[in-house]
């Protein structure tokens, strides 16, 4: 009976042992499982919103490093000064013939000088004055080409007469 009874007791103590085995699972480890779910599906979102933040911080610094670009060049362009005879050259790519009159000069918003021509020129096809509306962008000066734009035909040339303005620091 003594061997029974330290079987049963045995049995009973093992019972006891998975009773309360299982109860610390139940009660620690599952809600544990349950949070690090929680957790891991946050930790995704929050992956998520990092990763596209990051994508955005790229495309802004981009977008910061091409206006530093621009920024940059036409800060040098108002520095440069500018020489009629440099863009009479430049004019000489275009027209046949170009001519510059001086109509004045005067300060712009106190930090720019503005300076003021009529340009007179000789072109043979409409099409070249767009060109040379177009690479005046690319020109060392801020110029501005202003209307009205007259043309007028003249035996096999065009004429045209057309006001620029020229834009530089004041010093």
């Amino acid at each position: 009976m003594a061997k029974n009874s330290m079987i049963f007791k045995l049995i009973i103590f093992l019972f006891l042992f998975v009773i309360v085995v299982f109860t610390v699972i139940f009660l620690l480890i599952v809600p544990s499982i349950k949070e690090l779910k929680a957790t891991r599906y946050e930790y995704k979102k929050v992956y998520n919103r990092l990763e596209y933040a990051n994508k955005e911080l790229e495309a802004k610094q981009k977008d910061l490093k091409d206006i530093k670009h621009q920024t940059l060049k036409i800060s040098k362009a108002f520095e440069n000064r500018f020489e009629e005879s440099d863009f009479l050259k430049f004019s000489k790519k275009y027209f046949k013939e170009a001519t510059l009159k001086k109509d004045g000069n005067e300060t712009y918003k106190k930090s720019f000088k503005e300076y003021k021509f009529t340009t007179i020129s000789k072109i043979s096809d409409p099409t070249v004055f767009y060109r040379f509306l177009t690479d005046i962008n690319r020109y060392d000066n801020i110029i501005q080409t202003d209307f009205p734009i007259k043309m007028a035909a003249y035996k096999d040339d065009i004429n045209t007469t057309f006001t620029l303005k020229v834009y530089t620091l004041a010093k």
